[in-house]
C-alpha cells in the first residue's frame, strides 16, 4: 500500500514509519521541521531508538522510504497515519488545534475515496468523532462508506517503539465492522498480535487510562517512599519483598522524576469534564512535588547548600527526551533556593550547563536520571560529606541505606 505519515519525524512517527516500509509498503514521512527532514533523508536518526538506523539506511536505499515536507502525497496514499502532538494549554486544557487546523486544511483537501486514516494521537474523548464531522461536513464524503476513520492509539515504549509496534495487540476504535476490518487488514501487515475492536471513545479512554495506570501507580509508589522515609525503613527492600510471587502485587519503585510528554498530560483529558478526579488529581501533586520534598530532605542534612550536581535531564532512564522532565523542576528549586546548579546528561542533545567536575564543589548530588552510562562514576572522587540523593537505588543497591538520601561516605 501506498502510506503517509504526519508527524513523521517524531519519537513515535518516525518508529511508525520505517514498521511501515520494513513491512514493504511505500511511505512518505511528513513533517514541517525542514532540518529534521534533510537529517533523516541523509539517514541520520535525531533520537535514541533501537533499531532504526539500521531499517532507515535499508529503506532509504531501497527507495521505499521517503521523508517530505509536502503533504499533497496524502492524495496518492491508500493509508494516511495521523500523529501529530496533542498538547495541554498553560491552564492544562486540551489543545487539539493542531489537529484540526491539518484536517481542515490539510488532510480536507487532498483526501480520496475508500482511503483509511488512522488517528494515532493520544486524545481527549470523543475527538475522533469531531474529526469524522469535520470530514463529512467539509467533503460530503461518508466515513464507513466513502473513507474509513478510526483511532489506533499507540502504546509503545520510547526507545522500543519498533518492536512493541509490531508485537503488542492494537486497539482499534472504529465506527462500524466495515472500518474495524479495513484497518485490521492494513495493521496485520506489520503487527504480528491481536486486533481488538472498540469503540473510538472505548479507544481514546483506554490509551488514557493505560499512561493514567501507570502514572497513579508511581504516585503510589513515592507516596510509600515518604511513608518510609518518616519510618526510617528502606521502601524498596519492602517492595520486592511483598512484590515477590506474589500475584495481587506488582508495585515499582519509587522515582523523582515521573514525567514525559504523555505520562505529565493525559491525565488533564480525563479531568476535564468529572467532578470526582482526586485520585488522579492527587497522583499530580505528588509525583510533581517530588523535587521540592527531595530538596527539603537535602537541607535537612545540610542546611547550607551552595552547590548542586544533577545527573540526568530526560524523563526516564537511558533514553535522551527530555519533555516535561522533572530534571528542570528539580535545576529550579535548587537555585529558588539559592543553589548554583550543574546539570549533565551524555544522552541528551539539549544544551546543558556543562560541570566544572571540582570535586569539592559539590554540596549535594541528585540522581534525577538513573542513565546506565552513569555507572561508571567514581564517586571517590567526590567529599565524604556531600549529600547523595539517590531515590532510584542507583549507586547503593548493595548498601542497604533506608531513604536514598544520605552523605556520600555513608556508601563508600
Amino acid at each position: 500500500m501506498n502510506v503517509t505519515v504526519i508527524g513523521a519525524g517524531g519519537h513515535v512517527g518516525l518508529p511508525f514509519s520505517l514498521v511501515c516500509a520494513k513491512a514493504g509498503h511505500k511511505v512518505w514521512g511528513v513533517d514541517v521541521n525542514e532540518e529534521l527532514i534533510l537529517l533523516l533523508n541523509e539517514g541520520e536518526v535525531p533520537y535514541i531508538e533501537h533499531g532504526a538506523k539500521e531499517l532507515l539506511s535499508k529503506h532509504l536505499e531501497e527507495g521505499n522510504l521517503e521523508f517530505t515536507v509536502n503533504s499533497s502525497f496524502i492524495k496518492q496514499s491508500d493509508v494516511v497515519a495521523i500523529m501529530l502532538g496533542t498538547p495541554v494549554d498553560h491552564e492544562n486544557n486540551p489543545r487539539l488545534d493542531f489537529l484540526f487546523n491539518f484536517v481542515d486544511y490539510t488532510l480536507v483537501p487532498f483526501i480520496k475515496k475508500d482511503q483509511l486514516i488512522l488517528l494515532r494521537s493520544t486524545v481527549s474523548p470523543g475527538t475522533t468523532e469531531l474529526v469524522r464531522d469535520r470530514i463529512e461536513r467539509k467533503t460530503g464524503l461518508r466515513e464507513g462508506v466513502n473513507f474509513f476513520l478510526v483511532f489506533c492509539p499507540e502504546r509503545v515504549l520510547q526507545t522500543k517503539s519498533i518492536e512493541e509496534t509490531e508485537t503488542l495487540p492494537q486497539i482499534i476504535g472504529a465506527f462500524s465492522e466495515i472500518s474495524f476490518h479495513v484497518a485490521e487488514v492494513f495493521n496485520n501487515t506489520y503487527n504480528k498480535s491481536e486486533q481488538i475492536h472498540l469503540t473510538p471513545r472505548e479507544a481514546e479512554i483506554g490509551k488514557l487510562m493505560t499512561n493514567m495506570y501507570r502514572y497513579v501507580t508511581f504516585a503510589l509508589a513515592n507516596e510509600f517512599w515518604m511513608i518510609g522515609e518518616k519510618q526510617g525503613v528502606n521502601i524498596e527492600r519492602v517492595t520486592k519483598a511483598i512484590n515477590k510471587d506474589y500475584k495481587r502485587m506488582d508495585l515499582p519503585l519509587p522515582g523523582p522524576n515521573v514525567g514525559g510528554p504523555c505520562l505529565f498530560k493525559d491525565g488533564r483529558f480525563l479531568l476535564s469534564d468529572i467532578p470526582f478526579g482526586d485520585l488522579i488529581q492527587t497522583s499530580f501533586l505528588i509525583n510533581e512535588g517530588m523535587p521540592d520534598y527531595i530538596f527539603n530532605r537535602i537541607r535537612g542534612l545540610q542546611p547550607t547548600i551552595k552547590k548542586v550536581l544533577i545527573l540526568g535531564a530526560a524523563f526516564k532512564a537511558n533514553c535522551d527526551d527530555t519533555r516535561n522532565s522533572l530534571a528542570f523542576k528539580m535545576k529550579k528549586v535548587c537555585e529558588r533556593n539559592g543553589a548554583e546548579v550543574d546539570m549533565i546528561d551524555p544522552l541528551s542533545d539539549k544544551p546543558l550547563s556543562a560541570p566544572k567536575f571540582s570535586n569539592s564543589d559539590y554540596d549535594a548530588i541528585i540522581v534525577m536520571t538513573p542513565h546506565d552510562v552513569f555507572k561508571i562514576a567514581d564517586l571517590t572522587l567526590y567529599r565524604k560529606d556531600c549529600i547523595m540523593a539517590d531515590v532510584w537505588k542507583f549507586f547503593d543497591q548493595s548498601k542497604n541505606t533506608q531513604s536514598g538520601i544520605y552523605k556520600l561516605g555513608d556508601i563508600l
